[in-house]
């Protein structure tokens, strides 16, 4: 009797999904729960799909619901059932047409969605509609109110001097201390707290990068040098930047830019919400709290910020950028990218394209016709041409950037990477390079320490 009653037995799904909110929630629990109900019911559950740690705000990341939807859409399924914890497993999606419209797709191709936890029964009476249709908006709900509530929260540690999580600008550490504020040691790459009462400061780090930060300080406010060729200094003296990484101008303008090198933690720049877009604040909304001794004086910090909005061109209108081009046009005899960098009265060439259209555009505006370098270029190159053409670039220079690939003279620029192989990633990796970030930063450290030995020998001759 027992044989004949499993073989009668509906064949059914179950999709079970876990974020971290609450224990009740983990994936064993929901098992243990859709297997009583189908026992129950006369389920027999033949598949499960799982998304482990996944918000259940949007279908963006959840693998397993993809999969779901697209093997009931296209028929490739051997049940006839979906059997799911409750209405918040199956999404807290803010728009509860969202959640419904998936399971529409389900009950369309004839597949039905039951929830096992829940009080209702599932079978399209106006009822149940009305009693999961609000099951949905609750859940949405409680995604709200959590994330507001999480967010004052943050800002409350933030005014108290605590991180709150985003990239760490060069020259600066982490410094993990207890509830109470006594230092218990300084976290390292990819560290974290281990417990939750536990609490992450910012302090001054070593003594030769902070040297480091005062001499782009120096160079840019002094010298008034671009940040381009800031990095291209620091590069060329075998100084390693984050994590051992070379120098790019974005890292110098991170530098500049960061109040940390005053001594300010500054939280609540921007606001994302949701999973939504992340929005600018005012200024009025940031939070600004003092955390460590400065490195740089604020006069100088200061002068940077000015600094840097006259060479992105925030200062000039754009009749002065043309005069001031044109200026450089008369003092020259011709104009590039470089010149533009170098020059002290100048925005940035990168500006000039912005403002303008391209350099092309802004030359034309002083009567400039440049002759573009471009023959070797347009050539017809192989795979393993252009694959060899990294691999030369890396035994040259230690390793591979944007920036390499685009002044070599005897490679195409880096679109026709992108075209060809798919991306530039993918192409570091058919040349047998590191193309994740865990194994980019591995490599860097190990550039980093063969310069420092190289150094320290130099400096023992």
């Amino acid at each position: 009797m027992t044989n004949v009653t499993t073989e009668l037995r509906i064949p059914a799904a179950q999709y079970i999904r876990m974020s971290t909110d609450h224990q009740r929630y983990s994936l064993e629990n929901q098992m243990a729960a859709i297997a009583e109900f189908a026992k129950i019911r006369g389920f027999a559950i033949v598949q499960t799909y799982t998304d482990a740690g996944r918000s259940g705000l949007s279908l963006k990341g959840r693998d397993g619901l993809k999969q779901l939807l697209s093997d009931v859409v296209t028929g490739q399924r051997i049940y006839s059932a979906i059997l799911v914890l409750d209405v918040s497993r199956w999404g807290r999606f803010q728009d509860t047409d969202q959640s419904a419209h998936y399971e529409f797709l389900c009950r369309e191709a004839g597949v039905a969605v039951e929830y096992c936890g829940e009080p209702f029964e599932n079978d399209g009476s106006m009822v149940s509609m009305i009693v999961k249709n609000l099951k949905r908006v609750m859940a949405g709900e409680y995604s709200r109110e959590l994330s507001e509530k999480v967010s004052r929260a943050q800002k409350q540690q933030a005014r108290l001097g605590f991180r709150q999580g985003g990239q760490i600008p060069y020259g600066i550490r982490r410094l993990l201390v207890s509830k109470d504020r006594q230092p218990r040691f300084i976290l390292g790459l990819g560290e974290q707290k281990g417990l939750s009462t536990d609490r992450v400061v910012f302090v001054p780090g070593p003594i030769d990068e902070i040297r480091t930060v005062r001499r782009i300080f120096r160079m840019f406010v002094g010298r008034n040098q671009s940040m381009s060729s800031i990095a291209r200094e620091l590069n060329h003296k075998d100084i390693p930047s984050t994590n051992g990484g070379t120098w790019t101008m974005a890292r110098v303008r991170t530098v500049l830019t960061s109040e940390l090198m005053v001594g300010y933690y500054v939280y609540n720049r921007k606001t994302k919400r949701m999973r939504g877009p992340a929005k600018r604040n005012p200024p009025d909304l940031w939070i600004r709290t003092r955390v460590m001794e400065a490195i740089v004086g604020a006069r100088q910090f200061a002068r940077a910020q000015q600094q840097m909005g006259r060479r992105t061109g925030y200062a000039f209108s754009k009749q002065d950028m043309i005069d001031r081009l044109e200026r450089l046009l008369r003092e020259k005899g011709k104009l590039s990218s470089a010149i533009i960098d170098y020059c002290r009265y100048t925005p940035c060439c990168r500006t000039y394209a912005e403002h303008f259209g391209g350099l092309r555009a802004a030359y034309a505006t002083v009567g400039y016709e440049c002759r573009w370098r471009v023959p070797k270029r347009r050539r017809n190159y192989s795979d393993d041409q252009l694959l060899d053409g990294i691999r030369r670039l890396h035994a040259t220079f230690g390793y591979v950037t944007l920036a390499l690939i685009e002044a070599d003279p005897d490679l195409p620029t880096r679109q026709m990477f992108a075209q060809r192989f798919g991306s530039m990633i993918r192409a570091y990796g058919l040349a047998g390079f590191p193309t994740t970030k865990r194994e980019a930063i591995s490599a860097a450290q190990k550039r980093a320490a063969s310069w420092r030995k190289k150094g320290g020998a130099e400096i023992r001759q």
